[in-house]
């Protein structure tokens, strides 16, 4: 008689128990691989989206601007317009566009006045409308030369806010605005559930990303005149905001 060799059953089933016990530890490394993957990917993300944020925030108040009062009493708060409290702050102001031709600036001097055509700059905090992101979106406007350019700079906003300070070092008034920003992520858009924006975070839970920046702003234009006593406007200093005429 032929002997027939096989496997038996439990043969079978002590295999497939050895093989989950093996992949299993296999699994989970593969699955931790994945979500750190994910997580370091995310956070390079949101740091780049936050580093391109605060360098358009700090260009436009780098270059703000406002007309020259004829009393050449400067007040700083006549820079920027200010209104509401986060998350739904808004704030206004002019600046010289740092994108725009020299010739689209500078109006002609056969014209008598030689105006500087400057952008009115609108930064607002709105509320996201989709349902399953909790947090706020920053809108940028510029409104320049009869045109209005109105684009999300990100809609990942935590905490977001513009504050106009004076400090005085070696007894020396000197002004400032002072920037924060915070984005926020998430690995799965579960995890953002019951979140809500507009308080300022310090550390979240490991699967949450935050990308937390502060910015101090010199404004070089109301620093020249505010470090030069007595400036008296003339054709050459004159301010020509976009709803001017």
């Amino acid at each position: 008689m032929k002997r027939r060799s096989a496997f038996t059953l439990v043969e079978i089933m002590i295999v497939l128990i050895c093989t989950a016990l093996l992949m299993g530890p296999i699994f989970l490394v593969l699955r931790s691989s994945t979500r750190t993957s994910l997580r370091g990917m995310l956070r390079i993300d949101t740091t780049l989206e936050a580093r391109r944020v605060i360098k358009q925030v700090y260009a436009d108040l780098k270059m703000a601007c406002f007309p020259l009062p004829y009393n050449s009493i400067y007040n700083f708060d006549d820079v920027m317009q200010v209104s509401g409290t986060p998350p739904h702050n808004s704030y206004k102001f002019y600046s010289f566009p740092i994108h725009q031709r020299l010739n689209d600036i500078f109006s002609s001097q056969l014209s008598g006045v030689n105006f500087r055509d400057v952008a009115e700059v609108h930064y607002r905090v709105e509320d996201s409308k989709d349902p399953d992101n909790p947090f706020m979106k920053l809108i940028r406007t510029e409104a320049f030369g009869g045109k209005v350019n109105t684009r999300v700079l990100t809609d990942r906003i935590n905490f977001f806010e513009i504050k106009p300070v004076m400090m005085q070092p070696y007894g020396k008034n000197q002004f400032y605005f002072l920037v924060t920003l915070q984005l926020i992520d998430a690995v799965h858009p579960s995890e953002m559930k019951g979140r809500v924006a507009g308080a300022k975070l310090d550390e979240l839970q490991k699967d949450v990303i935050l990308a937390d920046f502060f910015d101090v702003v010199y404004p070089e234009f109301f620093h020249a005149a505010w470090n030069q006593t007595r400036v008296n406007p003339n054709w050459h200093t004159q301010l020509r905001s976009p709803a001017a005429p």
